[in-house]
């Protein structure tokens, strides 16, 4: 090459030139894209990362209320047992006077309660606990059940809590509002959770329904008083939730004989 062309100055009409500049301007453009798609991809990692880190710890909120009863519990001594047996005894004399005309009463401590679902309930009625459903607990409190267990198993597990207004609106009627209810720390909605209240109810014989009641809505349930033409009928007349305790009582009618 000649010292002329060597030195020639630079024609931004050449054709070389418009080459040179073209390949120099793609692979710009190109590595621009490629940054910009791996700031998004690292963007969405950090997003995902950050998202299922607040779920996980989320989920592995327990509430108080089922700590502290699960510990008063899961010790499994003599006491607990003793309280368990005393819930079974309870339920069969209640059961007794229930199918007798007159009538019938009966009073359960939640530490009692707590102590059958903790040994009696899975040592002698497994199967009454879906798959994958564990350690249910209970609280009570005024005109209110608080209700906690544990879905899943080891790490791959979360507790679930559901706390449930429940009134005696009529005799035989029972009026059940869903206050509130989580899986850990992550609220749910709570219309599948009535609707599949509803379900439990009706697969037991219950008739129920869902009412706009005080502008909020309530699943009412009606217990049969009777199953059985000219049987006995039976009837809750009295309802009690208190601080610990639960209390009922009603009575038991001859089919001869009007309520």
């Amino acid at each position: 090459m000649s010292a002329a062309q060597t030195d020639r100055p630079i024609d931004p009409d050449d054709d070389d030139f418009d080459d040179d500049a073209s390949l120099g301007g793609a692979a710009s453009r190109a590595r621009g894209r490629w940054q910009w798609l791996r700031r998004l991809m690292l963007a969405t990692v950090a997003a995902v990362v950050v998202a299922g880190t607040v779920i996980a710890l989320a989920t592995r909120h327990v509430p108080d209320f089922y700590r502290q009863r699960l510990a008063a519990t899961d010790a499994g001594d003599a006491v607990t047992e003793q309280a368990a047996r005393r819930v079974v005894s309870d339920v069969s004399a209640l059961h007794a006077a229930f199918i007798r005309e007159g009538r019938w009463e009966a009073a359960f401590a939640e530490a009692d309660i707590n102590a059958w679902l903790a040994t009696d309930l899975p040592r002698n009625h497994p199967r009454l606990l879906p798959t994958m459903v564990s350690a249910p607990r209970v609280r009570l409190a005024p005109q209110q059940v608080q209700i906690g267990l544990r879905l899943g198993s080891g790490v791959v597990s979360a507790v679930s809590w559901l706390v449930l207004e429940i009134r005696l609106r009529e005799p035989n009627q029972l009026g059940i509002l869903v206050e509130e209810a989580r899986v850990g720390g992550i609220p749910l909605p709570h219309g599948p959770i009535q609707q599949e209240l509803r379900r439990r109810f009706d697969q037991l014989g219950m008739v129920t329904a869902v009412r706009r009641l005080d502008d909020r809505n309530v699943l009412v349930v009606y217990i049969p008083s009777t199953h059985e033409s000219g049987g006995m009928s039976h009837w809750l007349e009295t309802l009690s939730i208190g601080e610990g305790s639960i209390a009922f009582a009603g009575r038991t009618i001859s089919g001869r004989e009007d309520r």
